[in-house]
């Protein structure tokens, strides 16, 4: 048993010695953006209940040729009912006004 022990202290420190040497090989870049959102009337809940997720670019390119208040609230509806996101109905109202006030394709 302690043979057993031993062998497997052993095996666990090259392991860890090996994975220190190779370090650069697991490493993650996560991709970054630049983003300036408008701001406005609930930004900030906006980013909280829809940034987890998205990048605000991905969310903001949902509008391209569209528009109006029913097209965001399909779009956020569809992420609560379908996708199961967390997002109370009062949270879902205000976000679909502060897209609909910024990212609305408005003829």
């Amino acid at each position: 048993m302690k043979k057993l022990l031993a062998v497997s202290l052993i095996a666990l420190s090259v392991s860890f010695a090996k994975a220190q040497e190779n370090k650069d090989v697991y490493k993650i870049d996560l991709p970054s953006y630049d983003w300036k959102m408008k701001d406005g009337k609930y930004k900030e809940v906006f980013e909280q209940n829809c940034l987890m997720c998205h990048s605000p670019g991905y969310v903001f390119g949902q509008a391209k040729g569209k528009s109006g208040k029913d097209m965001w609230r399909t779009v956020v509806y569809q992420m609560i009912n379908e996708f199961k996101a967390p997002i109370s109905k009062e949270n879902a109202e205000k976000i679909i006004e502060y897209l609909n006030e910024n990212y609305t394709n408005k003829n």
